[in-house]
């Protein structure tokens, strides 16, 4: 069966990305540690057995100073809201020929392999659903063998209960459903301190995140002792 794994992602343009760590960080601060996550995820799901598909939101900037892994493809979010971009990528991705997928984003630098490679395995036979819920209430992983258009149309996203909705939106009858383990997200300065403390020095398959991380500790004395 074809896997693939859609990555939504922005350009790592100032001002534009990881907004909410604006301060501490400054602008150009938090779009370096944003483009370490995307060169960081990229990395790790090109080691998967799946094809990898980066959906970009529209920006001015563009991706020529950043190293995309060989294999990755090329798309732009196409849509009102990010529900409706969303299922624009399942519809082409399924139409492309892949009857597994899975959607993730760029801000779980030490999530583990194993839950996308389970995500995967979720969803070999039957109508079925896999979602990994994240700590702050969202989810961080969303795959699914068949569309299922109800769980983007009208979605209201960025709160503390888009995975219980999400859930709750899953047909009752005919779809098996998967709970991956929680995990979290880098969204705010408490965030980055949390990631911070997990690094260690073989910390390779986050070997961005862990450069910038080393960086910005040089310069922010809430972020020394990384």
């Amino acid at each position: 069966m074809k896997t693939a794994v859609i990555v939504f992602a922005k350009v790592p343009a100032p001002g534009l990305v990881k907004t909410r760590l604006t301060p501490p960080l400054d602008k150009d601060e938090a779009a370096d540690l944003y483009a370490a996550f995307l060169q960081d995820a990229l990395a790790q799901y090109a080691r998967l057995e799946a094809d990898v598909r980066l959906y970009l939101a529209s920006s001015g900037s563009d991706l020529k100073k950043y190293i995309i892994p060989e294999g990755v493809s090329l798309h732009e979010q196409i849509g009102g809201d990010l529900g409706a971009r969303m299922a624009r990528a399942f519809v082409e991705t399924f139409a492309a020929g892949y009857e597994r997928v899975v959607i993730l984003g760029t801000d779980h630098p030490t999530l583990p392999s194993a839950f996308i490679e389970f995500a995967f395995e979720s969803l070999l036979s039957g109508r079925a659903v896999v979602i990994g819920p994240a700590d702050d209430g969202g989810y961080y992983l969303l795959g699914m063998n068949d569309l299922i258009p109800e769980l983007f149309l009208k979605m209201e996203y960025s709160h503390g209960e888009v995975f219980q909705q999400t859930l709750e939106r899953i047909p009752s009858k005919g779809v098996d459903v998967t709970i991956l383990p929680v995990w979290y997200d880098i969204d705010t300065p408490d965030d980055v301190l949390r990631l911070a403390s997990e690094l260690t020095s073989d910390s390779a398959s986050i070997r961005h995140t862990r450069r910038v991380l080393l960086h910005l500790a040089e310069r922010h004395p809430w972020l020394q002792g990384v």
